[in-house]
């Protein structure tokens, strides 16, 4: 069997660092990861996936990462339940376990200072195929 997750997007907020009670280093952040097609508006939607990593790497994306900061990351889908006034609840999420920065201390000095309009986006579009 194979689960395996390989994803684009931005960083909703800047990752902060938890410590567990043996001493373990995890970071929990949102990633927003625009779909591949517009709405009928034209509007490009986004999806919020919810990822976790842990140890160095959380270290890492906490040390170097922050708001708005463009990555790409691989990992793998995870479910959980837990029960909370009776109720159950499910989550799922990405466990991280690895990632990279894709925007240049420059690109990401730019974006933080409000100057983006000198950075171009890349949007690629979905071709149909040719057979």
């Amino acid at each position: 069997m194979y689960n395996k997750v390989i994803t684009i997007g931005r960083l909703t907020a800047t990752p902060e660092l938890q410590q567990t009670s043996t001493g373990k280093s995890l970071t929990r952040v949102t990633l927003a990861v625009n779909r591949r097609f517009k709405t009928m508006d034209g509007d490009r939607e986004a999806d919020f996936i919810s990822v976790t990593f842990w140890g160095k790497l959380a270290e890492n994306l906490v040390a170097y990462g922050s708001k708005g900061s463009l990555i790409s990351l691989d990992g793998e889908l995870r479910t959980r339940r837990y029960e909370k006034d009776g109720k159950t609840h499910y989550v799922t999420e990405v466990l991280g376990h690895s990632f990279q920065l894709l925007e240049s201390k420059t690109q990401r000095a730019m974006r933080e200072n409000g100057s983006m309009d000198v950075v171009t986006t890349v949007t690629l579009e979905e071709e149909p195929l040719p057979f």
